[in-house]
Order: structure tokens, then C-alpha cells, then sequence
């Protein structure tokens, strides 16, 4: 219930390219304040962040030397705009991806006399925009480092094909997640009706594994890779497209801090554009499971609060639990999801101190 004598909390990191700075924040000003969490979950880009974390870097150092090292001074002149995020395809992200211009040839000269008309478009407006340029050392390390830490760490990744999120937990995080699954199928009706009733509950899925490389390289498979890796199906894709922020699975924390990396609602005018309404659309489409996980956790609170938990199901501990969403103080438009700005990160250390010492 409580460790090291103070309540028991959670991180719940949710990745989304430029704007993990936001997060990246909130790790260092966790750093500043000394507070460790006993359960984490992240999914994404707050991947390597977490893991930069985990190893006890210094983060602040680590943000400026990743955005000084990714593009020339008269390129960070540029203010955030459309042409700064084609130049960041153009150029790629330095160590993260590379521009699949190769790519993009061999498949249009090698493939065009074989397809179909119907098909052309896959060849000239192909799914693989980008490489992954990140090494298969990088994804040992950080299954290595997550898998050897004493807090329950939890990431995903999503097979689109399945319908299934793959939710990739440490040691740690697998033995209390175990424990809590046992505990509830002891304590459920276990009748023909009830059996199929949870069938029919069964999709969309949630499966659970371990961590290994290979799942840290699922969860860090952004969908402009395409779905193509070495010449065979890449099934597996970045789970943030499913659940960017894993809430339900901190359950046993009492307090879970959510540094949100885009708002929950809009800022400023109204789209007036296609651009802004494929940015609102992006961000509606990441609050959806954050909205749904919220609205599960603040039903139980209320049923708590009203002592409406009664008989075998205040049996199953359930408790309350505070919410702290620290959301980036900014609207960030389309044309920034792969642009890294330290006033971001800055912003974002000074907001969760603040959250942090409360």
C-alpha cells in the first residue's frame, strides 16, 4: 500500500515523437524530486526515455544533446512549420529513422511491371516512409534494464492484423499482474453463462508477455516503417496507435501521474484548414483510450465513495485513486509530431515539480 514510507505511485509515460520532450520532462523533474515510482508504464518514444531514466541519466543533458545533435544551427532557426517536418522526413531523425528514398526506388523499379493497376498506388504512395535506424544493441539494453529493475514496468505494442495489444511487462510488473488475474478468476462465477459472457468480452484483446529485444523493437515500430521488415510481415506495430497512455494495469497505485503530451481539448480557433482538422483528429484518436481507462478508474472512486462496494466485491481491494494529469501547457499542431523543442521540456520540468511536491 505504501512504500518507503510514502504513498504508493505509479508513472503512466505516453510517447508521441516530437512532443516526448514533454515527457522527458517530467522524468528529470521526477529526478530533481527524488521520486520513484512503483509501477510505470510507457509506450513509444517515452520508451528510450524511460530507459535513459532507468540508467540514471542525466535527462537534461541527454534532451539538449539530442536535439543539438539532430540538425544544423540554420535548420533549428526554422520555426515549427510544415517545411521543418519535410525536412525532418527529408532528412530523417538522427538515430531514430532515415528517409526510405532507397526503399522507395527499388520497390517502384522492381515491382511496377508485375502490378496490377488497381495496385499502383502502393507503389507510388507507399506505406514505408521512414527506416529504423536504431541498432539491435539499443533494444538488449533497454529489455536488459527494464527486465533487471525492481519497479513494474509495463509497455505494449499491437498486432493491427489480430486486433490484439501485446502488453510487454518486466518481472516485477508480471508477478503482481499474475497475481491479481488469479485473484480475480477465483473470485468470479464460474457457470456456463458466465463463461460465455466472458467470451464475448474477449475482443479486442489484451495479451500478455514478457519483455525481450524483440519487443522492444515492436513497440518502437512506427506505422510509416510500413508493415514490411526484412522481407517478411511486420505484425507487429507501435502500441501507442492503440493505447497511448496504460492506466488500467497501475490499479494498485494511489496516486498515478499522467504527463500528457497533447491536451484533451482543442486550443485556440476551431480547425480552419485540412491540416488542423487531421490534427484534431490525431489527437482525438489518442485520447480515446485514455478517456475510456479515466472514465473506469473514477467509476470505482465514486462506487467508493458512496460505499457502494459491498459483499465479494469490496473483498477484491479496491481503494481510490488520484489522478494527476500533467498536460503540455501548448497546442502543438501536425506538422511538430517529429519536431523536438526544448521550451517543451523546460515547461514540462517546472509543471511536474510543481505536481510532484503536492
Amino acid at each position: 500500500m505504501t512504500a518507503n514510507g510514502q504513498r504508493n505511485i505509479a508513472f503512466s509515460l505516453g510517447g508521441i515523437g516530437g512532443s516526448n520532450a514533454h515527457g522527458a520532462g517530467f522524468l528529470r523533474a521526477a529526478q530533481k524530486e527524488g521520486k520513484t515510482p512503483t509501477q510505470l508504464s510507457c509506450t513509444s518514444g517515452m520508451i528510450y526515455w524511460t530507459w535513459r531514466w532507468l540508467e540514471g541519466h542525466d535527462l537534461e543533458q541527454e534532451f539538449k544533446k539530442s536535439v543539438d545533435g539532430t540538425r544544423s544551427e540554420i535548420w533549428r532557426q526554422l520555426p515549427p512549420s510544415m517545411l521543418r517536418s519535410w525536412l525532418a522526413y527529408l532528412y530523417g531523425g538522427e538515430g531514430v529513422f532515415r528517409p526510405a528514398i532507397p526503399e522507395y526506388f527499388t520497390r517502384l523499379f522492381s515491382r511496377w511491371y508485375r502490378t496490377p493497376p488497381e495496385r499502383w498506388c502502393d507503389l507510388w504512395f507507399p506505406a514505408q516512409l521512414l527506416v529504423p535506424t536504431r541498432s539491435e544493441e539499443l533494444y538488449h539494453r533497454i529489455a536488459e534494464a527494464f527486465n533487471a529493475s525492481d519497479i513494474a514496468i509495463f509497455f505494449n505494442s499491437f498486432s493491427p492484423r489480430l486486433g490484439t495489444e501485446h502488453l510487454h511487462m518486466n518481472t516485477a510488473a508480471w508477478e503482481a499482474y499474475r497475481a491479481v488475474q488469479q485473484e480475480r478468476r477465483e473470485k468470479r462465477p464460474d457457470d456456463a453463462h458466465a463463461q460465455e459472457m466472458r467470451k464475448s468480452r474477449d475482443l479486442p484483446s489484451v495479451k500478455a508477455e514478457k519483455i525481450t529485444p524483440e519487443a522492444v523493437r515492436d513497440a518502437l515500430w512506427l506505422s510509416l516503417y510500413g508493415f514490411e521488415r526484412d522481407g517478411q510481415p511486420q505484425e507487429r506495430i507501435d502500441g501507442a496507435y492503440a493505447r497511448q497512455f496504460i492506466l488500467s494495469e497501475l490499479s494498485a497505485a494511489h496516486v498515478i501521474y499522467i504527463p500528457r503530451p497533447q491536451r484533451y481539448q482543442w486550443v485556440g480557433e476551431l480547425p480552419e484548414s485540412f491540416i488542423e482538422v487531421q490534427d484534431l483528429e490525431t489527437e482525438l484518436w489518442f485520447n480515446g483510450a485514455y478517456a475510456q481507462q479515466l472514465a473506469r478508474i473514477e467509476l470505482v472512486n465514486r462506487l467508493l465513495r458512496n460505499e457502494r462496494l459491498k459483499g465479494p466485491l469490496a473483498e477484491q481491494g479496491f481503494h481510490e485513486i488520484e489522478l494527476v494529469p500533467i498536460e503540455i501547457p501548448v497546442q502543438r499542431g501536425f506538422f511538430n509530431y517529429f519536431i523536438e523543442d526544448t521550451s517543451v521540456f523546460y515547461h514540462a520540468v517546472e509543471q511536474s515539480a510543481l505536481a510532484l511536491r503536492d
